[in-house]
């Protein structure tokens, strides 16, 4: 199974390579990756006590940003490397001073991930979320250095979980903070119980960035007057919500935060927009659009309803953010595999929603049905993730 493993790996590889004549973000992935052993040998020939975190993307790194912040408070002599399997992390996060070293991910191959982990020689390693790969995770485990999971989610009908290829190699981790129970019980089913409910730590990530929120002067002047919706993390796919809306209804002041900002242009064109960036407080216009990545988490507590995309798509965005400033989330109807959302529906503080029509019901009637102090209160009570896991870590280590 291996082999096949290693072969979707390659032919993934030559997928990119041919999609990267037409797409920057292929670009950025295939050139990220250029040298990447000589510049790794060049920054970390030598050094030690490496601590390596790995995040698919930006959205990851968030997850696990609380939990770095305590980590290096608790091991002060430790480094920090992450890595990037995307550009939207990397290209974000390559100058944060709170991190040693950033780089990218060298594919997944047995020669890389040898060749990466005899160079870095990891003390401890930490794969966020839904990052397995198995080449990595086999030669850590005969290399005996501890694997450890954060906020990971499974299912029972996951393929990491039916495969027997899988479970073998999930095994040797060395421990798993998984999200909520069912996970807990999907690890155990096969035999794995090295496995503790820690939450999302993304909530400790959120709740620590709402406590030292700066004001932003332009939101802040934009947000006078009217009150504000948030179209946050939006798609094309969300178009017929959005733009339908706006066009519409003038009594609402809205905010627009592409998920990629290659998608600005396409709003330019359809929209009468004052762009972030550029924003002159003469032009006195109804939309504000977002066009850089990274200040969306400081947006919300400015707005009154927030609309959160993906829902159309392949699956929501992150409601958290917006749910922790205490406003009301309307998202579309793809949010099956995301409990945070199933649970919010349920206490009346996220509202999902097939089409325009019921968009609308839900905005005229939104006031009446959320609660404020239930969706304080439900993250509150699962905060305090990052605290578990350290001290896990710290049991295992005495």
């Amino acid at each position: 199974m291996l082999r096949i493993y290693n072969a979707i790996i390659y032919l993934y590889v030559l997928l990119i390579r041919i999609h990267s004549l037409i797409n920057k973000k292929s670009r950025q992935w295939i050139n990220g990756r250029r040298n990447l052993f000589t510049n790794l040998i060049t920054n970390l020939s030598n050094e030690k006590d490496i601590i390596w975190f790995h995040c698919a993307s930006l959205g990851e790194y968030e997850q696990v940003k609380e939990l770095i912040i305590r980590y290096r408070e608790a091991y002060i002599k430790d480094k920090i490397l992450i890595t990037f399997f995307s550009p939207s992390g990397y290209e974000n996060i390559k100058k944060d001073t709170m991190i040693d070293w950033v780089f990218y991910m060298p594919i997944d191959t047995r020669i890389n991930a040898r060749r990466f982990i005899n160079l870095v020689k990891p003390k401890k390693v930490f794969f966020v979320k839904s990052e397995f790969w198995y080449n990595y995770m086999n030669i850590l485990a005969k290399k005996n250095i501890p694997l450890y999971h954060i906020s990971s989610i499974f299912r029972k009908d996951d393929f990491t979980i039916k495969s027997s290829f899988s479970t073998k190699i999930l095994s040797q981790s060395q421990h798993f903070f998984v999200q909520d129970e069912e996970s807990k019980c999907a690890l155990q089913s096969i035999n794995i119980n090295q496995v503790t409910i820690a939450g999302d730590t993304r909530i400790d990530s959120i709740l620590s960035d709402i406590k030292i929120s700066q004001e932003d002067d332009v939101i802040k002047y934009f947000c006078k007057e009217k009150p504000i919706i948030i179209f946050s993390s939006i798609w094309p796919e969300d178009e017929h919500i959005a733009l339908n809306y706006i066009r519409s209804h003038n009594n609402y002041k809205y905010i627009i935060a592409p998920h990629e900002m290659s998608y600005c242009k396409e709003i330019i064109k359809k929209l009468d927009v004052s762009i972030y960036s550029k924003f002159n407080k003469q032009e006195e216009k109804n939309i504000l659009l977002i066009d850089n990545i990274g200040m969306l988490k400081h947006i919300y507590k400015y707005c009154s309803i927030a609309y959160v995309g993906g829902g159309f798509g392949r699956g929501i965005h992150n409601i958290i953010e917006a749910s922790a400033n205490g406003i009301p989330v309307i998202i579309g109807p793809n949010y099956s595999k995301f409990p945070e959302a199933i649970e919010l529906i349920y206490i009346n503080t996220v509202f999902s929603i097939q089409n325009i029509n019921e968009f609308k019901n839900t905005i005229n009637n939104i006031h009446d049905l959320f609660n404020r102090q239930q969706v304080l209160d439900y993250i509150l009570e699962r905060s305090g993730g990052v605290k578990k896991i350290i001290e896990k870590i710290s049991v295992k280590e005495s």
